[in-house]
């Protein structure tokens, strides 16, 4: 009986901790608006262009894709890639860390690579300032690569990290 209590106990008290923000910086909270951009207020997705903003004031937008040819020194190789800008609002209290911030893409649900091409000026998400003031904005360019032709995609920006809620998905066709 004894075992079983501590075990729960001990189970409890992972659960806590795992959830736990080791950042020192609040989460960002769930969406609470969407811009009249967007195509539905109650969509799962936000088109291209529109803005999302989550209850702590922190809000991204993400411009419709320009298709650029990749440059020979570009990583991965691929016939076309879609460039998109990213605007990152911090309109919360506290500084916004951007090593948390995960920004990815897919074409007909299989995630696809994010290039790299320092000679077209495309150096990612890892090329973010590292620190966005409380009340200040960052803008970066993010490329991925895509086939030859124009296909439906999308792009979900994670302000919190990988797989952490929340996160914001836009789509369109790039």
């Amino acid at each position: 009986m004894e075992i079983a209590r501590l075990a729960a106990g001990a189970c409890l008290v992972l659960a806590l901790t795992g959830c736990a923000d080791h950042t020192g910086l609040p989460a960002v909270e769930p969406p609470s608006e969407v811009a009249a951009q967007d195509s539905s207020a109650t969509s799962a997705h936000t088109a291209f262009g529109a803005q999302r903003v989550w209850a702590n004031g922190m809000a991204v937008t993400v411009s419709p894709p320009s298709s650029l040819k990749p440059s020979d020194t570009s990583f991965p190789k691929s016939p076309r890639t879609a460039v998109f800008t990213l605007t990152l609002v911090n309109g919360t209290t506290v500084p916004y860390r951007t090593n948390q911030l995960v920004v990815r893409a897919s074409v007909n649900g299989e995630q696809v690579a994010e290039v790299r091409d320092s000679v077209q000026g495309l150096g990612g998400v890892a090329a973010a300032v590292p620190e966005v003031a409380a009340g200040g904005e960052t803008v970066l360019t993010v490329a991925f690569a895509v086939p030859e032709h124009p296909v439906p995609i999308r792009v979900a920006v994670e302000p919190n990290g990988a797989g952490q809620e929340p996160s914001a998905v836009f789509e369109g066709t790039g």
